[in-house]
Order: structure tokens, then sequence, then C-alpha cells
């Protein structure tokens, strides 16, 4: 089987190349050739370098070229669908859209969610979230493109993944190895979330190429366990046989005192619960790794130099990872602010006889 992935050199993309490769399959790898000497199947995979956003190069690149399958996992704007349609109609068997679960944050999103979030082929995403609106327009195309002229897409839409290299792990794998037994979190950290790890993920595409029964359909795509944030973080804790303590501040108050939009993993003021039944119907998905064990892999392949690695969600800047000086700083106010107000208020009740 000949297969395009275009991007293919990040998480991702990298670990969707090696279980190709396992499998024997022609890899064709399209993209800008930055990461090209640092590949792990440098001489295992063709390299055809170029930017998508060159339509002209990328029309002339792919022109006389036919796979099997086409992959994509950077295909961020309509613009992106809309060129693969055009140069690849008539030439592929099935192109597989990486889409995301941030599809599901619709206009209601902030008000209400019903859990878990079912497997619609569409969502109506709120314009407020750039990435998650732009997901949806491609989704919306690429069904249209399906219903009038039967373009074979599967969209698949991970939740959070997990696995070794992934920021998510690192930031608080990185504190509680070096010792730190209280962890700030903005917000209560009961938010229940369900991460993927990345071999069950792999998994979804992988099937998604053989089942074609997959094709004009979006699937939800994660794991089974369901936990809180909270309990996440002590689940990590355990697994390294350390003692944590999650210190939880208000959202709102952490937010009036840091203007800055730090990055905390897993932080959402609502759970994010995902329904994946027709996944494990359609495709025979069904996720293997339980988050426990997904953080002993995550170990097992640690790199101490994690903590140089920049959030996948901090392409433009926007974010920042908060530093251990900064997070102590308001753990040491915040637990003496709420000290104090203990006393004040135990002092008013003896004082009002409501207590001995």
């Amino acid at each position: 089987m000949d297969v395009l992935i275009i991007g293919g050199t990040r998480f991702l993309g990298t670990h969707l190349t090696e279980a190709l490769l396992k499998g024997n399959q022609n890899i064709t790898l399209f993209n800008r050739g930055t990461k090209r000497n640092q590949f792990p199947f440098y001489e295992d995979v063709e390299w055809v370098i170029g930017d998508r956003y060159d339509e002209e190069k990328f029309k002339t690149l792919f022109k006389d070229r036919k796979f099997d399958v086409v992959i994509d996992t950077c295909a961020y704007f309509p613009s992106d669908a809309e060129l693969i349609v055009s140069v690849f109609r008539d030439k592929i068997s099935k192109y597989i859209f990486t889409s995301s679960m941030s599809v599901a944050q619709t206009k209601e999103f902030d008000e209400r969610l019903v859990l878990p979030i079912p497997n619609r082929r569409l969502f109506d995403t709120s314009p407020n979230n750039n990435y998650a609106y732009n997901k949806t327009l491609i989704e919306e195309y690429l069904v249209e493109q399906f219903d009038k002229t039967g373009f074979p897409f599967v969209s698949l839409r991970p939740n959070e993944i997990n696995g070794p290299g992934e920021i998510r792990e690192w930031y608080y794998i990185d504190r509680i190895k070096n010792h730190r037994q209280k962890i700030l979190i903005p917000g209560s950290g009961e938010n229940l979330v369900q991460p993927g790890f990345i071999d069950d993920i792999i998994q979804a595409y992988l099937l998604a190429i053989v089942r074609e029964n997959a094709v004009g359909n979006c699937y939800n795509i994660t794991g089974n366990e369901i936990i809180c944030l909270n309990q996440y973080i002590k689940l990590i804790a355990e697994v390294l046989d350390e003692r944590v303590k999650p210190v939880n501040i208000p959202y709102p108050i952490f937010r009036q005192l840091v203007q800055t939009k730090y990055y905390f993993p897993y932080n959402y003021k609502q759970s994010f619960v995902v329904d994946i039944s027709k996944a494990k119907k359609d495709l025979g998905y069904q996720p293997e790794i339980g988050i426990k064990e997904g953080i002993r892999k995550v170990l097992e392949q640690w790199s101490e130099d994690y903590n140089r690695k920049a959030s996948p969600f901090n392409q433009s800047g926007e974010y920042e990872l908060i530093s251990y000086d900064l997070e102590d700083i308001f753990i040491s106010a915040w637990e003496t602010e709420m000290s104090e107000i203990s006393e004040r208020v135990h002092k008013k009740l003896l004082e009002r006889g409501l207590i001995i």
C-alpha cells in the first residue's frame, strides 16, 4: 500500500509512520523538511519537500502521483482540505483527516455540555475558538464533498493524546520527579478528562485505513478511562512513589491575579467526556492502554530534556509554562490567605457563640 502522510515528523506523525513501516507499507512524507535529519526513519521513507501553502508547487509535485491513502496530520484551514480535494480527487481510495474533539466546543459549550459528547457527524462550533472552528469548517467541507461527489474522506477526532514526548505528561511528571509535593492548579481540579494513549490513537488510524465502512464518517477517538485532574496528578505521584498535594486556587481569582495565559494541562472549567461507541462499532476500535499504564510507558521512555520542549499550544507565544518559583509564590500566598481567613471566621463564630 502506498501512503502519503502530510506532515508526519511531529508527535502523532512519527508514531504513525513507525506503525505503517512495521506493516511494510510504502511511506511518502510531504513537509518542509526542517526535521528531516532528526527523523528516526529518515532512510525508510520517501521525502517530498515543500510547503502546502505554496499551492502551485504542491499541485506540480503531486500532479502525476497516485496513492492508496493520504493521511493529513496538519490541515488547519478549509483551504488546506480544498487543495487536497482538487489535487487527489479520483486518485486515492481514502483521505484521512486529523480533526480534533475540540470541534465539540459548540456555542453552548460554556453554558452547558451534555456528557458524554455524542459522535455527531457535524458540530456547530463557536467561532470564538479559531482552531476548533476551522477544524469544523473542514469537516463540513469534506462531508459536502462526500455527499456530492463521493470524495472518500474519514475524519478522526482525537481527544487529549498522551504518550512519550507529549507536554501534558511532562508538565506534571517533571514537577513530581523533582519532589515537589504541592502542585498548583487553577480551579477545583475536579473536572473529568478522558485522555487517549498514542498507541490507541494510532490503532484508530490503522483501522480507518482498512475499514471501507469508515468512508464519509467522523469519529470521536480517545481512551476508555475517565479521571479528574486532581486524581490524575495523584496517580502520577503513585507511579513515581511520591506524595503530592494539588493546591487548588479558584479559577476566577487566579485569572484576576495572573494576566498571562499560563498553560495547565487538562485544566478546564468543565468536564470533557467523549462517546467513542461509534468508532468501536464501525472500526472495531478498542483502546487497550489505561491511564496508569500510559503513565508507566511515558516514564519508561522519559527524557530529561523534556523541560526544554515548547508547548504544542504555544506556537504563537500566547501561553507560557509557569515556572517553579512563580508557582511557589502563588501556593505560599494562597495558603497564607486561606489560613488567615479560617482564623477570622473561627473568631467570629466564637464571638457569636456559634461554636464552643
